[in-house]
């Protein structure tokens, strides 16, 4: 009976140091995954394009606001000429002053010829400012659908990576439990094989042949495999060998 419970300890721990070594390969692969998610890429993508079409929405507001004032400025002066047009009708002229009447003609000539111009440019000022505003119209909606799509990313971004750390914080405490339940020792050596040979520590035996270092034994280490207890190490590649465990 002893021996038989001996036996069923031994089996469990070379399971236990092969079930461990499958969870730290696995954990290792899931914070792989947590770090490198291919939507937190896109949206550190995206988010570096929202910034560029901010700055892009600001210069077209910028021309935006100019086309405006260039427009204004045209109403400003078209009221200026009128004001300065009945300024001069009104001002008090001897009929007799020839050369006063001559200055008014020619005051009122150069005012009509800046009206002239003043509606010259206006067409131009006008399609100039609708061209602004609809160029900012269209970047105002692509910059809404753009900004949806990095909510929408990031839901998606923070659900993945909600269940990946769910899976992760499961394989730490299934990680816990085996190491738990090894020896102080063989944990000891389990941990240092694991930060020596990244995370592929334990190796079972395949007729002479080790599952990893994959370097067939010579007929005295498999005698000396022989008549070790439990576990033993690879006289090759000094990882941990579990000479018996259940399957």
């Amino acid at each position: 009976m002893v021996g038989a419970y001996t036996r069923r300890m031994r089996m469990s721990m070379g399971s236990d140091l092969l079930k461990l070594q499958e969870t730290d390969l696995e954990l290792e692969r899931e914070r792989i995954a947590l770090n490198n998610l291919p939507l937190i890429a896109e949206l550190a993508k995206k988010r570096s394009a929202h910034a560029k079409l901010k700055a892009e929405a600001t210069r077209l507001l910028a021309a935006r606001k100019d086309a405006q004032i260039a427009l204004d400025d045209l109403n400003e002066a078209e009221r200026a000429c009128h004001e300065a047009v009945e300024a001069a009708r009104t001002r008090p002229i001897d009929a007799s002053d020839h050369r006063a009447l001559l200055d008014l003609e020619e005051e009122l000539s150069l005012i009509a010829k800046r009206l002239d111009k003043i509606e010259f440019d206006r067409p131009s000022a006008r399609q100039a400012l609708a061209l602004a505003r609809e160029r900012e119209q269209k970047l105002s909606d692509y910059i809404a659908r753009f900004e949806a799509s990095i909510i929408e990313d990031t839901k998606a971004a923070r659900s993945q990576a909600a269940d990946l750390q769910s899976s992760i914080d499961e394989l730490i405490r299934r990680r816990e439990h085996l190491l738990g339940r090894l020896p102080e020792d063989v944990r000891d050596l389990y941990e240092r094989g694991l930060s020596r040979f990244k995370g592929l520590a334990v190796e079972r035996i395949e007729d002479n042949v080790p599952t990893v270092c994959r370097t067939a034994l010579q007929p005295a280490s498999m005698d000396a495999l022989r008549h070790a207890r439990d576990i033993a190490e690879c006289p090759y590649c000094h990882r941990i060998i579990v000479l018996d465990c259940e399957e």
